[in-house]
């Protein structure tokens, strides 16, 4: 229960206790929570503590829902207790209590009268304060719901302002809010776009900041809750309305100010202290849901501003001292990676390639017969790799040596008769018996695939596919010398301007994180591919030694001495670069 509810109960009880005649003590006990507790809310002599008979008798009177009428004996006197149950609207709200002096029945019964009328009185006021707070609520909870049922912000302060201004009967609501140091008119009930410059939007506008500037609610007639608060505005206002009664109320986030809500009504009826409480419980709440609809529809470069603002105020402000010392940090190495030079090194990834790579390939259409060797060996030049199946060719060779034989014998015969036609037919069909047996020899001699070279055999592995057919011109190995190697960079598009060849290196292989290995680049290919979703170029370069744990195909890190820049430039050129760029492509 608020504190002028439970003055005037109060009242009410002082009233009753003075009208009859002999009373001692008495006690009002009213609901105060949803569990159903009853705590004493008025006294009488007031501030007395309710105890003994007294608080028995109104504790029976709220468990029994009855009247109580008890005599309570001591040594000294003799007194009558009554306690009567209080119903707002059916339900038990509380109950009071009497202790008066011993009376007789005549005088007991006009006492009765006198405390049931009372209690009668005392349920229609307290009918009346849940009405009245049923009421605020209401206001509440219809002003909150018009502040965030709109996306706008202008819709969203327009339909707060016309609620307002129809709940609690005002001639006129208006919203205000800060921007920089000056309060704008954000909305105005029944008016679609106020001109700033008329004489009476600039008294509202002086009145907010009256109640801004000195962080208070004021009124007028009546002044402010503080008696030393100046209302000079609110005056001025009043009289250039023509005598009407305003009330300004400021509106804050976070402790800090954003704007103020000014209402006015008719003289007559002025702004009292709960009509006040009221706008400022509103003002807390729809204040902060009003801010950030205002602060979510400002324009881009107004944020920027704004937060750059309040990082530089917290930066130069008195406070935030551990801020100041980053940004002393920051600004120390910022200055000394200006003046001072480093080393650029250009990070590619990089893959291990042999210098000569020779590659062996099916001669004919054939099956594989014998395939000794697979990828990893290491060969020796004219060593066997693998062998195709001959049996066919050997069949052919028979073929054509059996031809020949025949064509042998049958020019013996025409050479015996002198038919000279017959010899110059089989001269040429010996000729192609020849050249066809010849063939049949190359094809022979080349079922046996060996190495070109002496080195390791990169790819290729038919161990397990014996019997396989394989077509001519299909590739079956591939073989890499083990003493000369060259090394293959995927240098970024962004980086690819500042290599170039005899530039030094290291490079670290996966396989042998632990050693580096110095190399030197050869040339920049003007060949790019895409590799993880951004585009490289490729750098081929030399190793400067040679270790026997090196195999084609290892892949690993390199760093390429791109020469000495500016720390500064070092760590910032691609974020440069890249801004560069977009503003380039967005600013044209």
């Amino acid at each position: 229960m608020e504190k002028n509810d439970m003055e005037m109960v109060q009242a009410w009880l002082d009233l009753q206790c003075r009208m009859v005649a002999g009373v001692t003590r008495a006690a009002v006990l009213l609901n105060s929570t949803c569990a159903g507790e009853y705590r004493p809310v008025a006294s009488w002599p007031q501030d007395t503590r309710v105890q003994g008979p007294l608080l028995v008798a109104v504790q029976r009177a709220i468990q029994e829902h009855r009247r109580i009428l008890d005599q309570s004996s001591s040594a000294s006197r003799t007194c009558h207790i009554l306690a009567c149950p209080v119903f707002v609207d059916g339900k038990l709200a509380g109950a009071f209590s009497v202790e008066m002096s011993e009376r007789t029945d005549q005088q007991q019964r006009a006492a009765l009268q006198v405390f049931t009328w009372g209690t009668a009185w005392l349920e229609m006021l307290l009918r009346n304060q849940a009405t009245a707070a049923q009421s605020r609520l209401a206001v509440v909870v219809e002003t909150v719901a018009q502040a965030v049922s709109h996306d706008a912000f202008d819709a969203s302060a327009m339909a707060v302002v016309n609620v307002l201004a129809e709940r609690l009967v005002c001639q006129r609501v208006t919203a205000g809010f800060m921007h920089g140091q000056q309060l704008r008119i954000a909305a105005m009930s029944g008016t679609a776009s106020p001109d700033a410059r008329t004489r009476f939007v600039r008294s509202i506008v002086a009145a907010m900041h009256e109640a801004v500037d000195q962080d208070a609610s004021i009124h007028f007639p009546g002044g402010a809750n503080d008696v030393a608060t100046l209302t000079h505005a609110h005056r001025s206002l009043a009289a250039c309305a023509g005598g009407e009664a305003a009330c300004t109320v400021p509106l804050t986030h976070n402790e800090q100010p954003i704007g103020a809500i000014t209402l006015e009504r008719a003289a007559e009826n002025p702004f009292d202290k709960d009509t006040i409480a009221l706008c400022e419980m509103l003002a807390s709440i729809i204040g902060p849901i009003l801010d950030a609809k205002r602060q979510a529809q400002r324009p881009l470069p107004v944020i920027l501003r704004g937060a750059v603002r309040r990082q530089l105020t917290k930066l130069f402000g008195p406070a935030n001292l551990g801020l100041k010392a980053s940004a002393v940090a920051v600004a120390i190495v910022l200055g000394m990676s200006s003046l001072v030079d480093g080393d650029y090194r250009v990070d590619a990834s990089a893959r291990l390639e042999g210098t000569v790579q020779r590659v062996v390939v099916a001669p004919f259409q054939g099956f594989v017969a014998e395939a000794p060797v697979r990828a990893g060996d290491i060969v020796e030049q004219g060593q066997l790799l693998c062998r195709l199946d001959d049996r066919d060719l050997q069949l052919e060779r028979a073929k054509w040596s059996s031809e020949r034989a025949q064509l042998l014998k049958a020019q013996r015969g025409a050479l015996a008769s002198h038919d000279r036609s017959e010899i110059s037919i089989l001269k040429t069909r010996l000729e192609q018996a020849d050249a066809e047996m010849a063939l049949v020899e190359e094809k022979l001699a080349r079922t046996r695939l060996t190495a070109p070279l002496s080195g390791i055999v990169v790819n290729g592995d038919l161990s397990q596919s014996l019997g396989v057919p394989v077509e001519r011109g299909q590739v079956l190995f591939e073989v890499a010398p083990l003493d000369s190697y060259r090394i293959m960079l995927e240098v970024d598009e962004r980086d690819v301007a500042h290599v170039q060849a005899g530039q030094q290196g290291n490079m670290v292989l996966s396989g042998l994180p632990h050693e580096q290995h110095a190399f030197t680049v050869e040339r920049v290919l003007p060949v790019s591919a895409a590799r993880e979703g951004k585009t490289v170029f490729r750098v081929e370069g030399s190793l400067g030694e040679h270790a026997e744990q090196l195999r084609p195909g290892m892949r690993g890190v390199a760093r390429i001495d791109a020469g000495r820049r500016k720390l500064v430039w070092i760590m910032t050129h691609k974020l440069v670069d890249w801004t560069r760029l977009a503003v380039w492509k967005w600013a044209g």
